[in-house]
């Protein structure tokens, strides 16, 4: 039985099919993977720019207040606005190049303009209100870089530099399958002993949420030669297959059979609780990943142990899980040998956020999991006492 490091770290050692690669216009490039560092072409701002309506100075030494000779009018969009001596002052709005020789511009409201020119309310504030070309950004800045997840708000830094398509990699195909005789797909009705397939539309959605394409591989009865008839239609369709169930001891799971049959199960069973059952290996040159059937089983592996495997998949460099420590509000314990991983929620007391796990913790309680705004992490053998902290995995 492998700890969660080692199979984690044995998960990011399987080699993995190329992503293949896409074109994508601007606008639809929000949550896709970047297949190339994007480095900017150009300063941004591209030029010295006014930051608000009001007035260009060139200051004089001896009339720190004017008058300035007002000498042109330059707006957003307008070329070279040329330069200004001292003593000399360009009326500006917002967007419009400088003109060389200016040392700040002062808001319309702190200045009066008459024929003598313009006339400041208060001694020039150098540097006041202007965008200097490149404070932003310097030409050959890196952007994006090549695995990174494209936010909506990389859209306007990535227009802003004349971009209007940026290849990327495309979302991995990832085949979930459900094992089980009991299993009905919802809105079909229940026989008596069946029950609803919860772990395929769950998973399902996962994939969505971390970019993937998920491509729904229904379910198979608990019988070998259905399972890897199964599973062999399924290499041809996806490049990741994820199953749920079937992957125990049990006279009716059939999935680890199955899979060496096609091919192999490279590593099995990992020291967690809930979650022993995963396994990893590979049906016909194709990935695969063998879930707990139990419905918060097979989430909590598919967040600790799937997910880094679906966001490799899709060419993304992903950071490893980020974990945060909180105290408990209050004791726990667990006896166990094995890493316990509890839903829980955030209670604040005493203005510090502390964390409470719910009292139900069976492996098939959807409810918590549903209300769960964290996992807690509790050591094997453990008794903590409250206001120890324990590691913790944010749900959002």
């Amino acid at each position: 039985m492998h700890s969660l490091e080692t199979m984690l770290a044995l998960l990011n050692q399987q080699p993995l099919p190329l992503p293949r690669l896409e074109t994508v216009p601007l606008h639809r490039l929000a949550g896709r993977v970047s297949a190339q560092t994007v480095r900017a072409g150009h300063d941004l701002p591209a030029f010295d720019a006014s930051a608000m309506d009001g007035y260009a100075i060139a200051a004089h030494p001896e009339r720190p207040l004017g008058p300035f000779a007002l000498v042109g009018h330059v707006a957003a969009g307008d070329a070279d606005p040329g330069m200004l001596a001292p003593g000399q002052a360009m009326r500006v709005l917002t967007g419009a190049p400088l003109p060389r020789g200016c040392q700040g511009v002062v808001a319309q409201e702190q200045a009066r303009c008459d024929a003598d020119g313009v006339h400041l309310a208060a001694p020039l504030c150098y540097g006041a209100h202007m965008r200097l070309r490149g404070s932003e950004l310097a030409r050959d800045a890196v952007l994006v870089e090549r695995g990174e997840r494209l936010k909506t708000l990389h859209i306007g830094l990535l227009a802003a530099q004349g971009l209007a398509v940026l290849p990327v990699f495309a979302r991995p195909r990832i085949g979930v399958l459900s094992t089980g005789n009991e299993l009905r797909a919802p809105g079909q009705p229940l026989a008596p002993g069946q029950i609803y397939d919860a772990n395929r539309p769950q998973l399902l959605a996962l994939l969505d949420s971390v970019g993937a394409e998920a491509v729904d591989l229904g379910s198979v009865a608990d019988d070998p030669a259905a399972t890897r008839a199964r599973l062999r239609e399924a290499t041809e369709l996806c490049d990741l297959i994820v199953s749920s169930g079937g992957a125990s001891l049990g006279d009716a799971d059939h999935v680890r059979d199955a899979v060496a049959a096609l091919g192999a199960i490279a590593h099995w069973q990992v020291a967690i609780k809930p979650g022993k059952p995963f396994a990893f290996g590979h049906v016909l040159g194709k990935p695969f990943v063998a879930l707990p059937g139990n419905p918060v089983a097979a989430a909590i592996t598919f967040l600790l142990l799937a997910r880094p495997l679906v966001r490799r998949a899709g060419g993304e460099h992903a950071p490893p899980q980020e974990t945060v420590a909180y105290p408990l509000l209050d004791a726990a314990d667990n006896p166990g040998p094995r890493r316990h991983f509890l839903r829980g929620r955030f209670v604040e007391l005493d203005g510090i956020r502390h964390v409470q796990p719910f009292e139900q913790q069976g492996s098939a309680a959807l409810a918590t999991l549903a209300q769960a705004e964290v996992l807690l992490e509790l050591p094997a053998q453990a008794r903590l006492a409250a206001g120890n902290r324990v590691r913790c995995y944010p749900m959002g």
